[in-house]
């Protein structure tokens, strides 16, 4: 049984409400969430082979139905970036990333009848001799670090920095200077906290061929450290994390850490 086969068996379905919740009232916040709870998929796929080169395959797939439910919010648009302007971003950014790192680049859109999303696969010609330098810290997850002394492969995972941040946050130490908070921010505090709910479902799978054979995996963050259990599927590894829950509500990067023997 092949990696591809692999990941067709067991596929994790996850959804991403941060930006559906601003002002919303209570039937508005869970008829959505009712309708929306499989939404969203991250797919992750590398095999790397015994003449040293890698077959790397990622997926990000979404519910035409979440975007909907996205961009009929009216508040913030001008801050909101919605899934589908995401995947055009990525379209345009991932071959400029990747040219003359890898070989046989092929990305494409989904977009179908229910779902969106992008879907790319590419090789790396000598996994071991790979100039990571040239990636920036987000790009890691696609193509992880490898640290042959230490016979180690990294994933590194950087929380995406969001529009408008900056303000939501004064904001929300200017409110808790006065003596209550208004309908609004008590409304918008239960849609945060209903909204962290989901989120922390979220899950990214990655599915790791038989040449990684993991010794252990484990969490690294700041000083942090904990063990990640090993899935096995045959001779494959899957690595399943729910994302946003290891972000955390300070949303701090973490690394994800494949101890080979």
């Amino acid at each position: 049984m092949n990696l591809q086969t692999v990941l067709y068996t067991k596929t994790g379905s996850i959804c991403i409400f941060s930006k559906l919740f601003s002002a919303a009232r209570w039937g508005v916040i869970m008829l959505p969430l009712l309708l929306l709870t499989q939404c969203f998929q991250v797919t992750q796929i590398l095999d790397w082979k015994d003449d040293g080169s890698m077959d790397v395959s990622w997926a990000f797939r979404f519910s035409k139905a979440l975007e909907q439910a996205q961009s009929g919010q009216a508040q913030d648009k001008k801050n909101t970036e919605t899934l589908s302007f995401q995947v055009e971003k990525a379209n345009k950014e991932i071959p400029a990333k990747l040219k003359n790192l890898v070989k046989n680049l092929d990305l494409k859109k989904v977009d179908t009848e229910f779902d969106s999303g992008i879907e790319l696969s590419f090789q790396v010609e000598n996994y071991a001799k790979f100039p990571f330098g040239k990636l920036q810290k987000e790009d890691f997850p696609m193509i992880p670090q490898y640290i042959p002394a230490k016979k180690q492969v990294i994933f590194h995972f950087e929380p995406m920095k969001k529009q408008g941040d900056q303000k939501k946050d004064e904001k929300s130490k200017d409110a808790k200077k006065g003596d209550q908070p208004d309908s609004g921010d008590q409304m918008g505090d239960m849609g945060k906290q209903i909204t962290q709910l989901f989120l922390s479902s979220v899950r990214y799978q990655i599915f790791l061929g038989k040449k990684f054979n993991p010794l252990k995996i484990y969490l690294k963050k700041g000083k942090e450290e904990k063990s990640i259990e090993i899935q096995r599927i045959f001779d494959v590894t899957m690595i399943d994390i729910p994302l946003f829950a290891l972000y955390g509500e300070k949303e701090e990067p973490f690394d994800i850490v494949v101890q080979m023997k």
